[in-house]
């Protein structure tokens, strides 16, 4: 068997036909070469499947399953568990890698100061637009998660692998909110280091980022953080309490 590569991408599908080209194209282009990508399916009835027959000829990709799942972080988990890769990223079928050089600069930092490998987490910017000038930047933030009770935009994060080997998973039961637990159960701002790099554009609309799921939202939020044995403010409580009763939310 060949040397593990550097960095796994898992993606999770479902019928994701409509945006998943751009999604592999943005890794296919990547220039470096140590890393592969897996894609988790659930089960999808339209052409998404084709799209991966199509891409797996081009570049590292592999599909990992096919087969129906119960929420978007039990694809996770069924990729994590045929990852190879020392750091691996979460990127959504209809987000991409803003530039080509996006996992050469990762590798190049973390080339440039080997302490980076001790790490839980690297994270860095996202953007929420299609294309510039219209990004506007994100960074995780720590004061941000305090106020809000998860983490802003957790999807520019490269987790070290080592956390996976030691039996750690995503909460299948969650819907929305299992990243964020994952990243606040392991102390991303403690044990997590941010590089001075954008890397993804994060599409809005999904139901992480749907007004029309704000009492959902509402619920996993306190949920984790009573799983978590923390708290947010009570002014936050209240905003996202006020949030997640509009007449448009959602019931879980």
């Amino acid at each position: 068997m060949s040397d593990p590569p550097q960095f796994t991408l898992i993606t999770s599908t479902l019928n994701s036909g409509a945006t998943l080209e751009r999604c592999l194209r943005s890794v296919a282009g990547q220039t470096n070469a140590s890393f592969e990508h897996l894609i988790a399916d659930g089960a999808s009835s339209d052409n998404t499947l084709e799209i991966v027959e199509h891409y797996c000829q081009r570049y590292p990709l592999r599909l990992a399953c096919s087969t129906p799942d119960t929420s978007l972080y039990q694809a996770w988990n069924r990729g994590v568990e045929q990852a190879r890769g020392q750091w691996l990223l979460f990127l959504g079928s209809d987000d991409f890698l803003i530039s080509g050089d996006i996992l050469s600069r990762v590798a190049e930092a973390i080339e440039a100061d080997p302490s980076l490998g001790a790490y839980r987490f690297l994270y860095g910017d996202t953007v929420d637009a299609e294309e510039p000038p219209d990004w506007a930047i994100y960074r995780p933030n720590s004061w941000l998660q305090r106020l809000r009770g998860v983490t802003e935009f957790p999807t520019s994060v490269f987790i070290n692998g080592q956390l996976f080997q030691q039996g750690n998973r995503f909460d299948e039961s969650y819907r929305i909110c299992g990243d964020h637990k994952f990243f606040m159960e392991h102390d991303l701002f403690t044990h997590g280091e941010y590089l001075p790099v954008t890397m993804i554009s994060f599409q809005q609309g999904g139901i992480s980022s749907n007004r029309n799921y704000e009492r959902m939202h509402y619920l996993e939020r306190s949920r984790m953080l009573a799983e978590l044995n923390r708290s947010r403010p009570w002014y936050s409580e209240c905003y996202y309490w006020l949030r997640s009763h509009q007449r448009n939310s959602r019931p879980s």
